[in-house]
């Protein structure tokens, strides 16, 4: 335990010797609390799990101090600025941590948030930061929001170095990828039914983020739109959890999509069956979409069958089920959610129709896609 102390104590000439007594207080001190606590076997694992998280925010912001104290920051990003303005994410949090630590002011914030887009919100924020000289503060409202790869970035100058772990920007590869793919990403990934839940709960969203995405008032494919803006802003480490969530909640063709399509590679059944519908059989829906709403019937065991095979999850099951729905508007919201399903779940959706003797309508179904 005493190497903690002696290890602060010989970087005191790197961190500044007016930071080890919050160091202490804030490092050392809940690890002396936990190791000489007597804990129940029931008790260690917890104990475990807390001492890496203290260790954890201990080593970041040791790390945030060796940022503060270089002189090159304002170099550093007026050299940067146009990549920091693609990949830094200045709304939900950033700028009132920016407000209550002096970095900016009511005004300024003001003619930031008056700019249309994300990109202009930034520049116009690295412009004022520079102006200001409020560098500490921009990299500690950083830090406070979650954007430890924007600060790795600046901190390499745009260079990766391997102790920035996952904490580094996406490739220019992988955001060409979302955005090549916009479209066909915003029509197949289902943000509702759990995901967002689910990203908050491992903290790669914040509450801000999940209610805006969350906006009723919102159609389902501006709330996908929304959030595949704020994904290509994601740390590579975020990025890849988003990818498990996804696949978690049976959007495996959507993770894919975003991870493994190469440049050229076209989206087909030969690629795989969990890769989004075909266009065709999208459209096939669209044409046929009346005559489907007046004719599936979701409340009488299908949506068991589906749950059952991982088809839907008991989210979704739970949304179409609202007693306060008619028949007709459960419908329709069930072909809302089967146009995003992949090909697999599509094809077993199909067989789920049969068993529950709705052959007419997966005969329908059928004659739109290939099996």
């Amino acid at each position: 335990m005493l190497c903690i102390p002696l290890m602060l104590y010989s970087m005191s000439p790197m961190v500044g010797l007016e930071y080890l007594d919050d160091c202490f207080f804030t490092l050392i001190c809940p690890l002396i609390i936990l190791l000489l606590s007597n804990q129940s076997l029931e008790g260690r694992s917890v104990v475990r799990k807390k001492k890496r998280r203290i260790l954890y925010e201990g080593h970041r912001k040791l790390r945030l101090l060796h940022v503060q104290n270089r002189n090159d920051i304002s170099s550093k990003i007026k050299d940067q600025r146009g990549k920091l303005a693609e990949i830094m994410e200045p709304d939900f949090g950033l700028l009132p941590k920016l407000i209550s630590s002096g970095g900016l002011n009511l005004n300024e914030k003001e003619k930031i948030e008056a700019e249309a887009t994300r990109s202009g919100r930034s520049k116009r924020l690295l412009d004022l930061i520079l102006a200001n000289g409020k560098h500490h503060e921009f990299i500690a409202a950083l830090w406070d929001s979650g954007q430890i790869h924007v600060i790795n970035w600046i901190r390499g100058n745009g260079v990766y170095s391997p102790e920035y772990g996952d904490d580094w920007p996406l490739e220019d590869r992988e955001i060409k990828v979302i955005d090549r793919n916009f479209d066909k990403l915003s029509s197949n990934l289902v943000t509702a039914h759990g995901l967002l839940e689910k990203l908050f709960s491992n903290c790669i969203i914040n509450y801000e983020q999940m209610e805006f995405l969350k906006n009723e008032t919102k159609h389902s494919f501006k709330h996908s739109e929304d959030f595949l803006s704020i994904l290509r802003r994601f740390s590579r480490g975020y990025f890849l959890l988003t990818l498990e969530c996804l696949r978690e909640l049976n959007q495996d063709h959507v993770a894919r999509m975003m991870e493994k399509l190469e440049e050229g590679e076209d989206y087909s059944p030969d690629n795989g069956s969990d890769l989004p519908l075909e266009r065709r059989q999208i459209e096939f829906m669209d044409r046929k979409y009346d005559w489907l709403i007046h004719n599936i019937d979701v409340a009488h065991g299908l949506l068991d069958k589906l749950l059952s095979k991982n088809v839907i999850n008991f989210q979704m099951m739970e949304f179409l089920n609202i007693e306060t729905k008619t028949s007709f508007k459960r419908n329709e919201d069930f072909l809302g959610i089967l146009r995003r399903f992949s090909h697999n779940s599509f094809s077993l959706t199909v067989k789920c129709l049969r068993e529950s003797n709705q052959d007419h309508i997966a005969e329908l179904l059928e004659k739109g896609g290939r099996f």
